[in-house]
């Protein structure tokens, strides 16, 4: 009788008896131990991470696509470099001749892939080429300084966005 009188009240000496099916208290606690706690964090954060690189390497904006290989990271490097203004310069010319001149020139072009600690991937393009100048009648000019030799390093990601703050151009007369 007493059992029975025990489940239908909230008689706290009585409550020890009861089953402990319906007693959730030092599970709870188990849960949110401060380990626990830690390891979602941390496990939240490498996911985020994770996530964050795939997309940013896989998902291009209209009109880009991901680099496959050293050809295509070439192609588009030089597509990119004509419209970006930081590859025209009065020393260095403009960037639509320079394409030109790579275009007659034999093994101008080296891609290197690499990726940073997170895991984004990004691709620096080697490009040079000699460009033939018609000789000048003044005091400086030299037969044998009859070309100027102009390189540039076009650093991108994997979808072709340029990094200016990485890239740079030279030319030599």
């Amino acid at each position: 009788m007493r059992k029975v009188l025990a489940l239908f009240t909230n008689n706290p000496r009585d409550s020890r008896k009861m089953s402990s099916s319906f007693d959730r208290g030092p599970k709870m606690k188990k849960i949110f131990r401060a380990r626990n706690v830690f390891l979602a964090v941390a496990v939240s954060l490498v996911v985020w991470v994770m996530q964050f690189v795939y997309r940013t390497n896989n998902f291009c904006e209209p009109g880009d696509h991901p680099i496959q290989s050293e050809a295509d990271a070439i192609a588009v490097a030089k597509k990119k470099m004509v419209k970006n203004p930081f590859f025209s310069s009065e020393r260095f010319g403009s960037a639509p001749d320079f394409v030109d001149a790579l275009e007659r020139t034999e093994s101008c072009c080296k891609a290197f892939r690499s990726r940073n600690m997170f895991g984004l991937i990004f691709w620096d393009v080697y490009l040079g080429a000699s460009i033939s100048t018609t000789p000048n009648a003044g005091i400086y000019w030299r037969p044998w300084r009859s070309s100027k030799s102009h390189t540039a390093l076009v650093a991108m990601s994997n979808c072709g966005v340029i990094s200016t703050s990485d890239s740079y151009k030279d030319a030599d007369y």
